[in-house]
């Protein structure tokens, strides 16, 4: 209720200074809205005074134009706005005309370029393709040509070391063979002790278990006679045996035979320079070396 007057009391003020009311009623005398239709009557009242007090201008009545002077200026002056309009649509339609013909011919102009562009740019593109297929193909066939080599490089290595196998197989089967054959050569020459020449004839024939016990007690019981028979058989043996290892040694070199006829006074004239074997040994071997070299 108190804002409303207030709001009452703003109207009523504002009201009287634009009538011109310094002074008024005191507020307290009067609700809101009687001071408002007062201010309200006040300020009526002193625009009809106003109205009332102001006396009108007079106006001078000017001269009117000739009303055909008027038409006449009137159609020439839309004739030539008429002209001028059509004059400015037609340079406007000859600019847009212009225009165009100008973007069609610069449109067509583009796209002729691009084609061209196109063009190039698949021609390069074709021609980057060929060098790497020609590239492609020749590292590949690069590429086939060193695994050829290495095939072969690998076929040849794999056939030389199957061969140097073979060989070395061969070799050490002949070795073994050799051995075997000079073993057996050797047995073949029979016991060269008496008592196992006895052995050897006593089990020749027996395949089972031997009992060396009976077999030794056998051997005593033998008189000297009868051992002489094996003792001479055993050197036979012997003599053969050798015979036999002789005739397996290689064949002596030229310098093992240098060795053979010149080391034992070379040996013995070393031994007189030092007590100790070894190093008359040494010595004596490289006067040997030494001796053969000069000759």
């Amino acid at each position: 209720m108190n804002a409303v007057r207030v709001v009452a009391r703003r109207q009523v003020r504002s009201l009287m200074l634009a009538a011109g009311v310094r002074s008024c009623v005191p507020a307290f005398t009067a609700s809101p809205s009687m001071q408002l239709r007062t201010a309200k009557k006040v300020a009526a009242k002193k625009a009809v005074a106003k109205k009332v007090t102001k006396k009108p201008a007079k106006k001078v009545a000017a001269k009117k134009p000739a009303m055909k002077t008027v038409k006449k200026a009137s159609a020439v002056k839309k004739a030539a706005a008429s002209k001028a309009r059509a004059a400015k649509k037609a340079a406007a339609a000859k600019n847009r005309a212009a225009a165009k013909k100008a973007a069609a011919k610069a449109q067509k102009a583009a796209a002729k370029a691009k084609k061209a562009a196109q063009k190039a740019k698949s021609a390069l593109k074709a021609k980057a393709l060929r060098s790497r297929m020609a590239a492609k193909k020749a590292a590949a066939a690069k590429k086939s040509a060193a695994k050829k080599v290495k095939a072969t490089l690998k076929r040849e290595r794999s056939t030389k070391k199957r061969a140097a196998l073979k060989e070395k197989a061969d070799a050490k089967r002949a070795v073994v063979e050799k051995k075997r054959a000079e073993k057996k050569a050797i047995r073949a020459s029979g016991a060269v002790r008496p008592y196992s020449l006895f052995v050897q004839q006593t089990t020749s024939g027996n395949k089972g278990k031997i009992d060396l016990k009976k077999v030794a007690a056998e051997w005593k019981a033998l008189s000297e006679g009868q051992k002489q028979k094996y003792r001479d058989q055993a050197k036979k043996n012997l003599s053969k045996r050798r015979a036999t290892r002789q005739s397996m040694k290689r064949t002596p070199g030229k310098y093992a035979l240098f060795v053979r006829k010149n080391f034992p006074a070379e040996f013995a004239a070393a031994k007189k320079n030092t007590t100790n074997r070894k190093d008359a040994f040494k010595a004596a071997v490289r006067a040997v070396a030494k001796k053969y070299k000069s000759q």
